[in-house]
């Protein structure tokens, strides 16, 4: 695969990503990142979202129909609330251990896993 050059509007996009913690989807990084750069389009922030997500640099979750992404890519969970959507992280790395140990295929060797957890968050409870 051919190296792909470093853009600022990549840059932008990885910097606003590693800065949150809330998973955002492509039009609230859009929104925030034009901030900075004006003449950005929303397809220049899926294209390099794509782009960086392929290199490994992020990870693109598929959560109730929507991508959101994050630029975590240690070895974590997520919880997410079926009442707000909104998404936690939890770093439990025997978790994700335990699931890659214990699947047994003769045609296939996973080399990751992505746990998902959904429930009722805290606040949502409350109310």
């Amino acid at each position: 695969m051919p190296k792909r050059r470093l853009t600022i509007q990549k840059i932008k996009i990885l910097e606003y990503l590693k800065s949150v913690k809330t998973h955002p989807t492509a039009e609230t990084i859009y929104d925030t990142v034009k901030k900075e750069l004006p003449t950005i389009t929303l397809a220049t922030v899926y294209r390099n979202l794509n782009l960086l997500n392929n290199e490994g640099k992020i990870r693109r979750l598929n959560i109730n129909n929507n991508f959101n992404f994050d630029a975590d890519i240690s070895t974590h969970q997520h919880c997410i609330c079926k009442k707000c959507s909104k998404i936690y992280d939890i770093f439990q790395k025997e978790i994700s251990k335990y699931a890659l140990n214990k699947i047994q295929l003769d045609n296939f060797e996973p080399s990751s896993v992505n746990v998902i957890f959904y429930g009722i968050c805290k606040k949502c409870k409350k109310a």
